[in-house]
């Protein structure tokens, strides 16, 4: 530990996972989400990264994909809604970019570090979609901690221009501007993080 901070850097005291909600996989579902990473990996061997990709800030796909999967269960299954698992190649992208990650509306965004803000993404404004921010604990990502939700019109709002994207359309949120994850008051609350 170096002087007055922990593993992440943060002053003593404070606790980046203070209010969250930590989501524990049963071993099934966490082979599920780990089965459907590995598809999405391989239906996309050979694909090119977006151009505002940086590899440096990046973990390998493979990993990128079954946690990202860890994260989208997670949040389905603290939400109640539905994870369709859904895998598709690259050529077949553009006919898939309207399905969300869970349930009707809602996008996952999983971050590495605690401290890390989740990516808000133009293209992904005025369509009703809900941002939900998930921190997978490493190695195993069987626990999830949900840092929280935001309707993605706000979220973007609330957002920094991203300094990895310079043409702008991308933005970064900070986790006090999400609102608490905690369980939805009934499946039918809509206006707490996704539709019914």
């Amino acid at each position: 530990m170096r002087g007055n901070t922990d593993i992440y850097g943060m002053a003593a005291g404070t606790d980046p996972l203070h209010g969250t909600v930590e989501v524990v996989l049963e071993p099934w579902e966490y082979e599920w989400a780990c089965h459907v990473g590995i598809r999405r990996y391989t239906a996309n061997w050979g694909k090119k990264d977006a151009h505002y990709y940086r590899k440096e800030r990046m973990e390998d796909d493979r990993t990128a994909q079954q946690v990202a999967c860890v994260a989208e269960l997670a949040v389905a299954k603290h939400t109640n809604r539905f994870w369709s698992g859904t895998v598709w190649a690259a050529g077949e992208h553009k006919n898939n970019t309207w399905r969300p990650d869970v349930g009707r509306n809602i996008e996952v965004r999983h971050i590495r570090k605690p401290t890390s803000q989740a990516a808000v993404r133009r293209k992904q404004l005025g369509q009703g979609l809900v941002l939900w921010v998930a921190y997978p604990v490493r190695p195993e990502c069987r626990s999830v901690h949900l840092l929280g939700w935001l309707p993605m019109d706000e979220a973007w709002d609330a957002g920094e221009p991203a300094d990895y994207d310079p043409s702008g359309n991308t933005r970064v949120v900070p986790h006090t501007a999400l609102r608490s994850p905690e369980p939805p008051r009934s499946v039918a609350d809509t206006t707490n993080g996704g539709a019914a």
